[in-house]
């Protein structure tokens, strides 16, 4: 079977307007971008899932944790850290607000402190300082962090109930919560305590 290329490249090319064929051309080359439209669409979306990368880490008493396990199941924000890091506490404090908020509705925060050896310590501390309220986790050597492939702190994964990521964010500015909680709203049931 031979190639149609030469067909397509007539249907797509410009002409001056004296041809009869030109408001047909038109015609055709809509009706084809709306039919692959929806082909694209789905490929980039299908192509842009990338499931949470499985790793074990370990609790803040040293037991190991699988965090694919933990997260299964539950609308999660998979939240990268450290101790020196400012902007990281910032955001923590935010971070607790919208897990109080969205908890009864599927939503939890994980966090993951990404300190090394010689910082470890530090972590429980600014846990009870900073009265967090959800799971924190120790990634000490780092490995699940670099998976994602970035050096930036705070560095936030929006997981799904199905483990796929679906959203990414990294660093932190007074505001960059409004985004992460339209996109909470969107994929989160509505909340049955506000009912009419």
């Amino acid at each position: 079977m031979g190639c149609q290329c030469s067909k397509f490249r007539k249907l797509f090319r410009s002409s001056s307007g004296r041809r009869k064929g030109v408001a047909s051309t038109n015609h055709y080359r809509q009706v084809i971008l709306r039919l692959l439209a929806p082909v694209l669409l789905f490929s980039l979306i299908w192509a842009g899932s990338q499931e949470f990368p499985r790793a074990a880490v370990k609790n803040l008493t040293g037991q190991r944790v699988e965090l694919h396990d933990t997260i299964k199941g539950k609308l999660t924000l998979v939240n990268f850290w450290a101790t020196y890091c400012v902007p990281c506490r910032k955001e923590m404090k935010i971070l607790n607000q919208l897990n109080t908020q969205y908890a009864p509705r599927g939503f939890q925060v994980v966090g993951v402190a990404i300190d090394n050896s010689k910082t470890v310590g530090r972590v429980s501390g600014l846990v009870r300082s900073q009265k967090l309220d959800y799971q924190v986790l120790l990634d000490t050597d780092q490995n699940l962090y670099r998976t994602f492939n970035t050096n930036a702190m705070p560095f936030s994964v929006l997981v799904n109930s199905e483990g796929e990521i679906i959203w990414e964010h990294t660093g932190y500015i007074p505001g960059d919560e409004v985004e992460l909680e339209k996109i909470l709203k969107t994929y989160l049931a509505p909340d049955s305590t506000h009912a009419d």
